[in-house]
């Protein structure tokens, strides 16, 4: 945050220093987030916790898996009380589950991206199936549709439907990290071998450096509009989670990159996942693909080649306004992004 570059760190809410601040740097030194959706935990592995959305009411429909990326807290997908999936998914009537990664450490170096699919997305996908006597819906964000995408395609028959939100299946169409990841560029073994699991600011930075200008931008507006309370709620709100990195799996992250993103394996066809072959036509349930228009970590040509691949004749592209972050954060999109979701959920009869 802002105050990792200029302010001394956190104050309490009774700190005399403050009187003698802005409000820009009041917030900054004093915020802290606090949960917006009741849940507690109905699964944990290793450092993952598979979290289910509180809620009295006994639902009849499909139950839903959200899968935020590897590299992010899920609380995006729980962000605030106006911009809240689960929340707005739990009060659509259906039973809502959002994985929690957790924080890799030094013993995560080795899991490789192929465990992530055949070890907790199998076991947590299974979980939710016995409780609930019925597959579940995944919906994926970002990474987490990639892995959704993935997964999917390796356990058809264990998924009942599947929604993609801005998860890249053409790399080579993936803007500055598809040039960035050449291989004449970038060594994800090398990498690894220096660095083991990859640091949440190297991650970070490289997602600064898209956009150099636009840290400088939105600090610029902020201080315009620190007189307003509800900017400046909604603005820590979502920078706190913007700058709440985590370690990304060593293992995981060469795989990643070396597969997807060097070899473009998923869109032609050639990736392995142990001894299942992950062919996007295997996916015959049905597909939501969710794109951002403005999005310039996942540009639509990256993402549009899910609905043209996969094998299910039940599939549809909603496209929405704005950007990778602000499809889900935007006070304007979201209720469009939700409503799309739930009318589409609620068409179906899922097996």
């Amino acid at each position: 945050m802002f105050s990792t570059f200029a302010l001394p760190g956190t104050l309490s809410t009774d700190d005399p220093r403050l009187e003698l601040m802005p409000p820009l740097f009041q917030e900054s030194l004093t915020y802290e987030r606090e949960q917006v959706t009741p849940m507690h935990a109905v699964y944990r592995e290793n450092k993952l916790t598979l979290w289910k959305v509180t809620s009295s009411e006994k639902s009849t429909k499909v139950p839903l898996i959200l899968v935020p990326a590897l590299i992010n807290r899920q609380y995006i997908l729980d962000l605030s009380e106006t911009n809240s999936l689960c929340r707005s998914l739990s009060e659509a009537g259906y039973d809502v589950y959002l994985v929690d990664w957790g924080t890799a450490t030094g013993e995560d170096r080795w899991q490789t991206f192929a465990d992530v699919i055949t070890g907790p997305m199998k076991r947590i996908v299974r979980k939710v199936t016995r409780l609930h006597g019925r597959k579940p819906v995944l919906f994926g964000y970002c990474l987490g549709g990639i892995i959704s995408n993935i997964f999917t395609s390796c356990y058809p028959d264990a998924v009942a439907g599947l929604i993609a939100m801005t998860a890249p299946v053409d790399f080579s169409k993936a803007g500055y990290m598809a040039l960035w990841t050449r291989k004449d560029y970038l060594d994800p073994h090398g990498a690894v071998a220096a660095l083991g699991n990859l640091p949440p600011e190297m991650i970070q930075n490289g997602f600064v450096a898209l956009k150099p200008a636009q840290f400088l931008k939105k600090w610029r507006t902020a201080w315009e509009k620190q007189d307003s309370q509800a900017f400046l709620d909604n603005f820590f709100t979502l920078e706190t989670w913007v700058n709440d990195n985590i370690p990304f799996p060593g293992g995981t992250w060469q795989d990643y990159i070396h597969w997807l993103y060097q070899d473009n394996r998923l869109f032609k066809n050639e990736l392995w996942i142990e001894q299942h072959h992950a062919t996007l036509d295997k996916i015959t349930c049905p597909v939501l693909t969710i794109v951002a228009e403005q999005d310039h970590i996942v540009p639509p040509d990256s993402a549009l080649p899910l609905h043209q691949m996969v094998g299910s004749s039940d599939k549809q592209v909603l496209s929405l306004p704005g950007g990778h972050v602000g499809i889900i954060a935007s006070g304007k999109v979201f209720p469009r992004l939700v409503n799309s979701m739930t009318e589409w959920l609620n068409e179906r009869d899922f097996a």
